[in-house]
């Protein structure tokens, strides 16, 4: 590929015409060829690592700061080389998302639920959708791990251009807060942007608030004139601000009056799934209010805003009101995400994802509105190891409030010792409250064998995650749902 293909601008100059083999930004990876980026990243910078690019066979390098040239080398000057990869692996890759329907969504929570649902939803109706999320990379017949919920632009512009060559018509993709700090995002043609909600997570990274909105901002700040926005109208956090920025056509949901997507009428019974009554705006249903019963075996307020969300995005790129109702009925189950473990122990046993504080005050709004009367509640949990420690004793008030007896965990403590961070976590919560054990696996079968029929176990923060990050890496973990489903049919084997 000729660089005039990756740079536009360079259409008329002599060096456009010179051959590309693959453009990379590790050093590590350069061949013969290659087109090297020097980004400046968190841990240090690519500038460094140039002569090695050029050693390996590297013909030509963009940059920002003053280079020394070696002779034979191509050298672009760029303002912002991170900015400038991600627009140059979309061309490289053939422009793959402007070939499909692209769903963006981000926020703190629920980004995992609704990208899901819209794909899965999008398949009842006869589609072909792609997802990329913290989850998994999901495409027809693949189903791999990803390495981060929004990995670099030249992974993203190789998977989708893999989703648009097995032929998929649309992709639900996860676009994290560091995704977007760090542009690996620009280059893809997004159709619809969904914001869910901002609450605290991620201030490691961002260290502040408002750093992490305005990273938040950036996608719907650079969406296309003729693209779509739906925002959280019951996000006061957000939602003023992202109506104001969006670069295109703003539409909302939730369950307050101004919503175009409004929930109302909403009735759950737990495992029994939820129903309630969809009102859709004239504005969004082409100038005529529609009024739609919907019935789904989604559960928890925040799950039926997330399904809004994604019913919205859905309407929006063409599909029937009455085609998506249909869908909801039986969305498959999101991995990890309020995920009940069927028992013969007489426990609801739920697995979720949950850890953060917004996370945390959802679960336990839905565990009020369905634990049995007299039912005690215990979560097994824990908090991440070299991440915003600020949150811990905030995630031990809240369960604290909710639950009968925590019982604190490993959940990736990495060089952190997993006793300390259950120390911080718990806080001034009274001793008799709280149990220390630092095995997950213990930990979860203690909850289990201490409660009786009736009762609620939660397992939060790892959700279907398959690894514990611990001092020496990532270990290999059978995952939440696994251990819990495993404990529990031993348990009611021994007292069968």
């Amino acid at each position: 590929m000729k660089l005039k293909t990756l740079f536009p601008q360079l259409e008329n100059r002599t060096e456009g015409e010179r051959e590309i083999a693959s453009p990379v930004f590790d050093s590590r990876k350069a061949g013969p060829g290659d087109l090297f980026f020097a980004i400046k990243g968190t841990q240090t910078d690519g500038h460094k690592y140039i002569d090695k690019a050029v050693a390996a066979g590297a013909v030509a390098v963009v940059h920002s700061d003053d280079v020394t040239p070696i002779e034979g080398v191509t050298y672009i000057r760029m303002e912002d080389p991170q900015e400038a990869l991600a627009l140059a692996a979309e061309r490289f890759y053939g422009s793959p998302s402007s070939k499909m329907t692209v769903y963006g969504v981000t926020g703190t929570n629920g980004k995992s639920t609704t990208t899901c649902v819209i794909r899965d939803m999008i398949e009842q109706m006869g589609g072909r959708c792609g997802y990329m999320g913290t989850i998994a990379v999901r495409y027809g017949d693949v189903d791999t791990k990803p390495n981060l919920t929004t990995p670099d632009a030249l992974e993203i512009g190789d998977t989708l251009a893999k989703m648009a060559a097995a032929g998929m018509d649309s992709v639900a993709m996860e676009v994290s807060s560091h995704g977007l700090a760090e542009k690996r995002t620009d280059g893809v043609d997004f159709d619809v942007a969904i914001f869910t909600n901002l609450t605290w997570d991620h201030l490691d990274f961002h260290k502040t608030m408002e750093a992490y909105f305005e990273a938040k901002q950036r996608l719907f700040t650079r969406m296309k004139p003729e693209g779509l926005a739906i925002l959280n109208a019951d996000d006061e956090a957000s939602y003023g601000a992202l109506k104001a920025v969006s670069a295109c056509r703003t539409l909302s949901y939730g369950e307050a009056p101004e919503a175009d997507y409004r929930f109302t009428d909403l009735t759950m019974s737990g495992a029994g799934g939820s129903t309630f009554t969809l009102r859709v705006s004239a504005e969004a249903n082409g100038g005529e209010e529609a009024l739609v019963p919907v019935r789904t075996n989604l559960t928890a307020k925040y799950n039926i805003s997330n399904l809004c969300a994604a019913i919205a995005a859905l309407h929006q790129t063409g599909h029937a009101l009455q085609d998506i109702a249909a869908a909801a009925v039986k969305i498959r189950q999101v991995d990890g995400r309020m995920e009940i473990v069927e028992n013969d122990l007489g426990l609801d046993l739920i697995v979720d994802y949950a850890h953060t504080p917004d996370g945390f005050e959802k679960i336990f709004e839905f565990v009020r509105s369905v634990k049995r009367p007299g039912a005690a509640v215990f979560a097994v949990f824990g908090s991440a190891g070299k991440r915003d420690k600020k949150k811990r004793p905030v995630l031990g008030s809240i369960a604290g409030e909710n639950c009968d007896l925590l019982y604190l965990t490993e959940e990736d403590p990495r060089d952190e010792r997993a006793v300390d961070i259950a120390a911080e976590i718990k806080g001034d919560l009274p001793e008799e409250k709280v149990r220390i054990i630092e095995d997950r696996y213990e930990a979860i079968e203690t909850a289990i064998r201490g409660a009786k029929p009736g009762d609620m176990v939660l397992i939060l923060g790892k959700g279907d995650e398959k690894y514990l990050d611990r001092g020496n890496g990532k270990d290999d973990w059978m995952g939440d749902e696994k251990a819990a489903a495993e404990i529990a049919a031993k348990l009611a084997a021994e007292r069968a």
